[in-house]
């Protein structure tokens, strides 16, 4: 069996299209209540969000530079 870390390095190298239908897979499996409509429009927005990406209608930020803008607005 795969340590959680494992298992996030896995599952986060994985494309946009299959990292989306493993997020469906793992909320069908929760025991928890979700208001499914909430859900079918939050799995809509994220396939948005990969189609303009896709598109290059919209581009990423790497990581890196993401934490270091975090970093900067927290010292503020």
């Amino acid at each position: 069996m795969l340590t959680l870390d494992q298992l996030i390095s896995e599952a986060t190298a994985l494309s946009d299209e299959a990292k989306a239908l493993l997020i469906d897979k793992i909320v069908e499996s929760m025991t928890v209540e979700i208001d499914r409509d909430m859900l079918t429009e939050a799995v809509q927005k994220a396939q948005e969000r990969i189609a303009e990406i896709d598109s290059g209608a919209v581009q990423t930020i790497p990581g890196d530079v993401a934490l270091a803008q975090i970093r900067q607005l927290l010292k503020k």
